[in-house]
């Protein structure tokens, strides 16, 4: 087991262990809720509802609310429709959210429990490797007419519970989704991080061991950066490495089946690629061997058609931006991100470059 505190506005542990959820009424005893909705996605609910439930109900008033999978639940419409079952089963200030699932379900649930009643409890029970990421630092958000997380709040949770073991039940491709969010933390702060991705080739051999020592530290990375900036006014942007042209592939390209973290790692190649042109390195962070071990890994790096013109265009939404122009987060050296502001002009044909570079290597896989 692994205990990490965020010191924040409101502090809190996050629990990293094997088989939390058997033990879950313990853990949630010292907050004294008196009655608890369980947030989940339609995907998770037929693996771990019942053990929550189970273990929950003989202490608490417990119920469940059931989402459809994917990003298109985080919208007013399912927002709207979980206040009202809140409402219509009384619960009060003294009430908490359960948000078991991944990256959409925390950042719905923890949404609606910032705002029902101004703010009740809430618990992150993560249930995906890209969770990881989303559950610690307190973003809640839903997003609008295909514009991710343009409303929310920050909202930090009363604790976070990560039973890795529920990471089993994961596809090669969410585990893949969530594991892009590692490999950007290990840019941000590579010791000892990035040495301890390097050794991973093919994530089916992991061990738990592998499994919870990459967790805990990539963990640890978010959790000294937002420690030092909670409220995202200068540092914590840098958590947003890969994140511009990312969050931009999910909005153009909805009618794909793209995970976060396989448009964020195309997005992560680009500031990588930015960084060597703004800085014109001679040992380029964007290079043939790192295309060769993330295409190894399963990664699609590359698009069928690229829509620059409305990439662009769905990059000024970002929340990073100033003034009409699009920032984004490069890279100095390893472990020294910095905020780069670009006009559209200038990114617009950086992103043409950037695409040629990558249709040079023909082995890569494309994203469909």
């Amino acid at each position: 087991m692994n205990k990490l505190t965020v010191h924040g506005t409101r502090p809190y542990q996050i629990i990293i262990d094997k088989g939390l959820r058997y033990s879950i009424a313990e853990w949630l005893k010292p907050f004294r809720f008196n009655k608890i909705a369980i947030v989940t996605d339609e995907q998770v609910a037929p693996f771990y509802l019942l053990d929550l439930k189970s273990q929950l109900s003989q202490s608490y008033d417990v119920f469940d609310y059931v989402i459809p999978e994917g990003e298109k639940s985080k919208n007013i419409d399912q927002f709207e429709s979980i206040i009202t079952f809140l409402s219509e089963n009384y619960f009060d200030r003294h009430s908490a959210i359960i948000a078991l699932g991944g990256g959409v379900t925390g950042d719905l649930a923890g949404f609606v429990a910032s705002s029902y009643m101004r703010g009740i409890g809430f618990v992150q029970m993560p249930t995906t490797l890209l969770a990881h990421d989303s559950s610690v630092g307190g973003k809640v958000a839903i997003n609008h007419h295909y514009i991710k997380n343009i409303i929310g709040h920050f909202y930090s949770p009363n604790i976070v519970l990560y039973d890795y073991e529920m990471l089993d039940t994961l596809s090669s491709l969410q585990f893949r989704s969530g594991f892009a969010e590692v490999v950007k933390h290990s840019y941000l702060m590579p010791d000892p991080l990035h040495e301890m991705i390097a050794e991973v080739n093919d994530f089916t051999q992991m061990t738990s061991y592998e499994i919870e020592n990459i967790l805990t530290q990539s963990i640890l990375v978010k959790k000294q950066i937002i420690e030092q900036d909670e409220y995202e006014q200068n540092l914590r942007q840098v958590l947003n490495l890969g994140h511009t042209l990312g969050h931009a592939i999910e909005s153009v390209y909805s009618e794909y089946k793209v995970t976060h973290g396989e448009a964020v790692m195309i997005g992560i190649l680009f500031d990588l690629y930015l960084s060597d042109q703004v800085q014109k390195r001679r040992d380029p962070f964007f290079h043939e061997g790192l295309l060769h071990w993330l295409t190894t890994l399963g990664y699609s790096l590359n698009l069928a058609e690229w829509r620059c013109d409305s990439l662009i265009q769905a990059m000024k939404h970002d929340k990073k931006n100033q003034t009409g122009n699009i920032t984004c987060i490069l890279l100095e050296n390893m472990g020294k991100p910095y905020a780069k502001t670009f006009s559209i002009n200038e990114l617009n044909k950086l992103l043409v470059k950037f695409v040629e570079r990558l249709n040079q290597y023909k082995y890569l896989n494309v994203l469909t």
